[in-house]
């Protein structure tokens, strides 16, 4: 697929979280990479390259430190898009509350797809995981669900309003 214009061009934005972190083994935890790693992981394994996915970096956070600002930013990032088709790679922790109050701060018809996802194991360094999985299930519903705002991840699409969550 070559010379996609925006109309089937998907806009990528980045927040951090765990699918764009590494293990930080002094502090036994995952961190947020400086700079995202996704995009060249769709180039490499899916050959999704930048013709086809516009890239915003809102922040590079874990989720429990994503403010209102951050979702603003989201919000005005999809709002000034020339795409209509939108992936928000995010933390789990705090991804449903985050893509209700993207959804309170759209206009109700925004005509817009927005898919949110993310990973309990970070997208590069740890095989086999589920980033690469839940990311491509989310470009597959980027390209074929109606306008709305959902979560992809493990195979399910959800929307924020759904009670149970990734549970």
């Amino acid at each position: 697929m070559s010379n996609l214009n925006s109309e089937h061009k998907i806009q990528l934005v980045v927040t951090g979280g765990t699918i764009d972190s590494f293990y930080d083994t002094d502090k036994c935890t995952t961190v947020c990479h400086d700079e995202t790693a996704i995009p060249d992981f769709l180039a490499k394994f899916a050959g999704i390259t930048e013709q086809e996915c516009e890239l915003f970096s809102a922040c590079m956070k874990d989720s429990r430190e994503i403010t209102d600002e951050d979702i603003q930013a989201v919000s005005n990032a999809i709002i000034n898009s020339n795409c209509s088709r939108h992936i928000v790679t995010h933390g789990t922790f705090t991804l449903f509350d985050s893509a209700r109050k993207l959804m309170a701060m759209l206009p109700e018809e925004h005509g817009q797809t927005i898919v949110f996802t993310g990973a309990m194991w970070p997208l590069v360094g740890f095989s086999p995981n589920d980033a690469g999985f839940n990311l491509g299930s989310a470009f597959v519903a980027a390209r074929l669900a109606a306008p709305g705002i959902y979560i992809a991840f493990n195979g399910k699409l959800y929307l924020p309003t759904d009670q149970e969550g990734l549970h």
